[in-house]
């Protein structure tokens, strides 16, 4: 069996380091949120990790809704399972354990998680790393892979409301 990867595929464009959810720029994509992930494991900062952790899977969705190419749509699953890959059971435990304390059964935690999502803006990041995991990165894809005239102020609202029922 041949494992073929297009340049770009799933690939990191900077290490942030372990930001909290609000200062996370716009700019990081999903692969770089998850080396904030790791950043923020190595510190023992597993509130931060969660955190990053759920906006990388909110700003995966945000792609989802924007990459044309339905092939490239699993890129999210597959960074998710790299990144737990990357951690030690232990580890995988502790971010666990930390982002249940997001479904409190008050909602006060899904409250902060949706205001911190508003503060964090709409995504501004490459989505290439979704782009070059799907089959048109080899068959030849028309454009710039994007669905064409997708809002990413609208595509962003959908993931609060669809994903998060952030009202």
């Amino acid at each position: 069996m041949t494992n073929n990867e297009a340049p770009g595929n799933l690939a990191p464009t900077v290490d942030p380091g372990c930001v909290t959810m609000t200062t996370a720029d716009p700019r990081l994509s999903p692969p770089d949120l998850a080396l904030g992930v790791l950043a923020c494991g190595r510190d023992g900062n597993w509130d931060a990790a969660a955190e990053l952790y759920v906006l990388m899977l909110m700003r995966s969705s945000f792609d989802v809704r924007r990459v044309a190419d339905p092939t490239a749509h699993q890129a999210g699953e597959v960074l998710t399972m790299q990144l737990n890959d990357a951690q030690s059971e232990a580890e995988r435990a502790s971010l666990g354990e930390a982002i249940q304390r997001y479904a409190d059964p008050g909602m006060t935690q899904r409250d902060i998680l949706c205001n911190a999502l508003r503060t964090s803006g709409v995504p501004q990041h490459d989505p290439s790393w979704m782009i070059q995991h799907g089959m048109a990165a080899f068959t030849g894809q028309q454009g710039d892979g994007l669905v064409p005239g997708a809002d990413p102020t609208v595509l962003w609202e959908q993931v609060m409301q669809e994903d998060v029922a952030c009202g």
